[in-house]
């Protein structure tokens, strides 16, 4: 389990079941092959941010480096990407760090 998380809320540009067919079906699938811990969330009852959710799993905040290469580094991430990137907007991005991971009380920012 990730001692941190990096979470990005966004909006479906057109139909947000098509999002998330996109993701469960072809992202997700690719994303874990690829090494990563990832999961998508949706907002329930109109409540918070979102209304889609995507939690990317860190051990470190210097996990973020390797992350263009896995998640896009041949041409089939690359193009998966560009699918996502036209299919959302408002995209916004945040790290959370588990308050019970190793180096409990140290400050991450």
């Amino acid at each position: 389990m990730a001692k941190m998380y990096h979470v990005e809320t966004m909006r479906p540009k057109g139909s947000q079941a098509e999002l998330e067919a996109f993701f469960r079906d072809t992202l997700l699938p690719y994303w874990r092959s690829r090494g990563f811990e990832v999961k998508v969330y949706t907002t329930q009852y109109s409540l918070g941010r979102g209304p889609v959710w995507l939690f990317t799993g860190l051990d470190a905040f210097g996990d973020l480096d390797h992350w263009p290469a896995m998640a896009a580094g041949e041409p089939e991430g690359e193009r998966l990407m560009a699918k996502l990137l036209d299919m959302v907007t408002d995209l916004q991005a945040s790290v959370v760090r588990d308050i019970e991971s190793e180096g409990q009380g140290k400050r991450h920012d």
